[in-house]
């Protein structure tokens, strides 16, 4: 299964409603260890009334934190909620229809004497899934997700629905003091052993976001917004700056350089289009500054600016004569050239080099197409849109191709303005 990087938004939520798990039939018993479909009449649990719940659970809790799991393009939204109980929802279909991604939270709401791993089953069935259909398959603790999040985690692997339209999912659910998270993967059963050791591998990159931190690196910036905005916060003076010059009006987050920083880059582009200035911009934040890392003028002699999410690759194209295709990444708020391949004109006699050797030019674009095939396809920074672009190489040529394409987030949701 191959599901595309794109662009995502950590979010921040603001005091939680309280909610406390019965069942889903299970005790307090650690189940098996290993995915294996048992039979099991066993339902959702029951919520326990208003009139039940321990008044020390009505004191507001303010939530800064989130989980940030791997992030992808060519996804449909199904379910966006930020709530102001602090609870969020986010659901996300993937463009072959048959994944969808799901990232929650709510209060946690443990019973005494409750074991962890029942509980996190129990809030699959009352909380994840609200069809009274879910049906724990198996649970494990999740000793990769607990070491980099410092929080009780476990795996857990469940059916839904019924018949024809019977999905099975696997998720991660991670215990705070306060809240329950949940971040998972499921998919029609008939499609689940071929997908699961993808979402197996990429639950292994789950993280724990800690907003709060976020906001102690801009303070200036949270306060004038009144506002956390899940990383954007530390650019919210840039993002002003650059509406108020005229250089851009549309922007988005992405991490592009994934090295385990809460802190994404932002991404910035003027809508109009024009060619008077730069355009099409990166910036990152690197020792409590906001960096320009990389701008073109998007349109003009071939220039364009694509990224990769996660991977830490940056590429700009363009050159007055002839072409070029340089490819970088972030290194301590800087670029560092990593593949660069240039050719001296579009004529028949034209000379090819990579990284300032002379090459033939079938070798030329086949070796274009050798760097670029593990980071298909890239995010382009458009005027009118986010773009997926793909290099393709047949017949000795090559070539990025323009694919679908995504909006910007709008500057007043980033702002609040």
């Amino acid at each position: 299964m191959k599901i595309n990087i794109k662009t995502t938004a950590v979010i921040l939520c603001c005091a939680l409603a309280f909610s406390t798990l019965y069942g889903c039939g299970k005790d307090a018993e650690p189940v098996s260890s290993e995915p294996a479909v048992e039979e099991t009449d066993e339902g959702k649990g029951d919520l326990i009334e208003d009139d039940e719940v321990d008044e020390t659970n009505e004191e507001p809790v303010i939530n800064y934190l989130a989980l940030k799991g791997p992030s992808y393009t060519g996804l449909t939204n199904l379910t966006k909620e930020n709530n102001e109980d602090g609870s969020y929802c986010y659901k996300d279909m993937t463009e072959d229809a048959l994944t969808v991604i799901t990232n929650m939270s709510s209060r946690n709401s443990q019973r005494d004497g409750q074991d962890p791993d029942a509980y996190a089953e129990n809030f699959v069935c009352a909380v994840v899934d609200d069809t009274d259909s879910a049906k724990i398959i198996s649970s494990k603790n999740d000793e990769t997700v607990s070491g980099s999040t410092t929080y009780p985690s476990y795996r857990v692997y469940w059916e839904s629905g019924s018949n024809e339209d019977t999905r099975q999912n696997a998720g991660v659910v991670v215990l705070t003091d306060n809240f329950t998270y949940y971040y998972g993967y499921g998919c029609p059963i008939d499609f689940y052993e071929d997908n699961v050791e993808f979402y197996e591998s990429e639950l292994d990159n789950v993280k724990l976001i800690d907003l709060a931190d976020l906001d102690a690196t801009s303070e200036s910036a949270s306060d004038a917004s009144g506002k956390s905005s899940g990383g954007y916060e530390v650019y919210l003076d840039k993002i002003d700056e650059l509406k108020s010059e005229g250089l851009a009006d549309q922007f988005t987050l992405a991490f592009i350089n994934d090295d385990g920083r809460d802190t994404p880059e932002l991404i910035a582009s003027d809508s109009t289009g024009s060619f008077d200035h730069e355009n099409a911009f990166i910036f990152t934040f690197e020792d409590g500054e906001v960096v320009e890392v990389a701008s073109v003028i998007s349109g003009v002699d071939g220039a364009n600016l694509d990224y990769a999410i996660g991977a830490n690759l940056i590429h700009i194209s363009g050159a007055a004569a002839g072409m070029r295709d340089a490819f970088y990444r972030i290194e301590k708020g800087k670029l560092e050239e990593v593949f660069v391949a240039e050719a001296s004109s579009m004529d028949e006699d034209a000379k090819y080099s990579i990284n300032g050797e002379s090459a033939k030019k079938d070798d030329y674009y086949k070796q274009i197409n050798d760097f670029m095939e593990p980071y298909n396809p890239l995010v382009r920074i458009a005027y009118d849109g986010l773009y997926d672009v793909t290099y393709t190489y047949s017949d000795g040529y090559g070539g990025f191709e323009q694919g679908s394409s995504e909006s910007y987030t709008p500057a007043s949701e980033i702002t609040g303005k």
